[in-house]
């Protein structure tokens, strides 16, 4: 599996949103990595997200706005 792509965003959605949508959207491999959690307790975080396809990155990177 070679994850080719990627994007680091700040989010509030949980990781467990961001891996469920992954898992029914993506046609190929993907990987979540949690990069900080902001100390103020708002639920912000930094992820970056690696993808196998430059097509499946691009579905999620359309789609992560609207994930909770």
């Amino acid at each position: 599996m070679a994850l080719n792509t990627g994007l680091k965003f700040k989010t509030q959605a949980s990781i467990t949103a961001l891996e469920d949508w992954l898992d029914k959207n993506c046609a190929g491999e993907w990987d979540v990595e949690l990069d900080a959690i902001s100390s103020t307790l708002d639920g912000q975080k930094k992820v970056s997200v690696f993808f196998e396809t430059d097509a499946d990155r691009d579905s999620f990177k359309v789609a992560c706005k609207t994930i909770t």
